[in-house]
């Protein structure tokens, strides 16, 4: 069993069942191994996942009539182009959003350095990133 997989359950007529995300707090999400992702990249994920983790098959994929095939590549196919209004309203946001932060941070602005430790990461901050649990070692398909 994972840990703080308990998280994740709660008891119903005397059995396990999982609980309902909407309710929980993003700590609780993320001691059950979870990190925020899109709606799309996480049906992307779920199809690398049932192809064996290879984005070949996940191309490939024969299973038309699963809900996440039209998603399996990423992309949303039910939008379309993005127009040209829409695209210079993001450039003109970027823009805004760009002044803004050279507006915080002005060249008479100080940073305190004091505490700096070089850009070293703690032994205890590592983190594993991997898409499965699995690791080569354990052997598999090949």
């Amino acid at each position: 069993m994972k840990r703080n997989h308990h998280f994740g359950l709660e008891r119903r007529d005397g059995f396990d069942v999982g609980r309902d995300p909407r309710s929980m707090l993003a700590d609780e999400l993320t001691q059950l191994g979870h990190t925020w992702v899109s709606p799309l990249r996480a049906l992307r994920l779920k199809c690398l996942d049932c192809c064996n983790d290879s984005a070949q098959e996940v191309r490939l994929c024969t299973a038309v009539g699963c809900p996440s095939w039209p998603f399996r590549m990423g992309r949303n196919p039910w939008t379309g182009p993005v127009s040209e209004a829409r695209r210079e309203h993001g450039r003109r946001l970027g823009l805004k959003r760009t002044a803004n932060r050279a507006e915080a941070f002005s060249e008479n602005d100080q940073i305190d350095a004091a505490g700096f430790d070089g850009g070293q990461v703690p032994d205890d901050a590592l983190v594993d990133f991997s898409l499965t649990e699995n690791s080569a070692d354990a052997g598999g398909a090949s």
